[in-house]
């Protein structure tokens, strides 16, 4: 008997959508919302196409919860939530409406100038596997850029062709995509956002004035913290002012990491003892992830199940590469005792050496 995969698109299907079009309110842009849903036959090439461009961007990750509003009493009081779950309570009459009540809630989220109206899609779809489980799911995306094409036909079959120039949305990448999962209504649904590269305002605007939403604390979500607040101890406490030079601060973050790759369950004292260490080292780390939980408001558990997905994400915060000047680069994957920085006063230059037994 196969295993059912934690979190599995490859049977989900699309049974309704609606297309509005949402412009930008502060540079009085119209609203245009559509009176019909839009009808695809099943499995056809357009169907397929569709499908695939809403789904291939999301991955399995970072899951979140709706938040409460400012001014709300709770996540219940969160308006895309509400029209959510009368879509979930009855997605073939229901949608429509619903639909258009939600793109006029984008259109209200979208006053930052530089946030680009499109085309919003909403969509009733079925058959997710998430964390073991099938469930339905609602989809909010939306379409910003257009590409050109070219359109090339057969004049009346005579073989005599034509060619014109024609804009329209490019399915090659979905510019902003929500999944809200019917599960876990008590706290708030669970929602996934397509992997968006940037942290800019027309980036966020749609997971924090559209959306509303806070991180669902799970283990990816406690994973991701811990590697955070190492990446951070390095950049503001184990650094060159405190006496630590850059091939031991590479060092620890290398070691930490190795941790969170090898280890199926995280324990702070093991980390503690057996990546960092030094006993002075593990009471500044501490100190700092007091003031860390404080500051960025964030529960630091002693110990939770990792995720190797979360520590996939988080690798790039950990540098392995030394930059001297421009044009010079030292990779430091480890012996970080055998990298020696020094000053040259007659050249007025600073250099490493570097010791080795052999060349490869």
């Amino acid at each position: 008997m196969s295993k059912i995969k934690s979190f599995d698109l490859s049977n989900v299907k699309l049974d309704n959508l609606v297309i509005h079009q949402v412009g930008n309110k502060t540079q009085e842009e119209p609203l245009h919302t559509s009176t019909t849903e839009v009808y695809l036959e099943n499995y056809s090439p357009l169907y397929k196409s569709i499908q695939n461009y809403f789904l291939k961007p999301f991955k399995q990750g970072e899951f979140f919860h709706f938040d409460c509003p400012e001014g709300g009493s709770s996540f219940q009081d969160n308006e895309v939530l509400q029209c959510v779950s009368r879509i979930f309570d009855d997605p073939y009459n229901g949608l429509l409406a619903n639909s258009k009540e939600l793109a006029s809630l984008l259109y209200n989220a979208s006053t930052h100038p530089r946030i680009k109206g499109g085309d919003f899609f909403v969509a009733v779809l079925r058959d997710f596997v998430v964390d073991g489980d099938v469930v339905d799911a609602v989809g909010l995306f939306k379409a910003e850029h257009k590409d050109t094409f070219l359109k090339i036909w057969d004049l009346d079959n005579k073989k005599a062709f034509d060619i014109i120039n024609e804009e329209g949305v490019s399915i090659k990448k979905l510019d902003k995509g929500c999944l809200i999962f019917k599960c876990e209504k008590e706290r708030g649904y669970k929602v996934m956002l397509n992997s968006i590269g940037n942290q800019s305002v027309e980036a966020l605007y749609w997971k924090e004035s559209f959306l509303q939403l806070r991180p669902r604390q799970d283990h990816f979500f406690h994973t991701q913290n811990y590697l955070n607040l190492c990446s951070d101890f390095v950049e503001e406490v184990y650094n060159e002012d405190h006496g630590v030079e850059k091939p031991a601060q590479i060092d620890l973050l290398n070691r930490s990491l190795k941790y969170f790759k090898e280890k199926e369950d995280f324990h702070v004292v093991d980390f503690e003892n057996n990546v960092i260490e030094e006993p002075e080292a593990i009471e500044a780390f501490q100190e700092f992830k007091e003031d860390y939980s404080e500051k960025k408001e964030v529960p630091l558990f002693e110990e939770f199940r990792v995720s190797k997905e979360a520590v996939k994400k988080s690798q790039k915060l950990f540098k392995s590469m030394i930059r001297l000047d421009k044009k010079i680069s030292i990779v430091v994957g480890g012996n970080e005792q055998n990298v020696e920085k020094g000053y040259d006063g007659e050249r007025n230059m600073n250099y490493y050496t570097i010791y080795f037994n052999e060349e490869e």
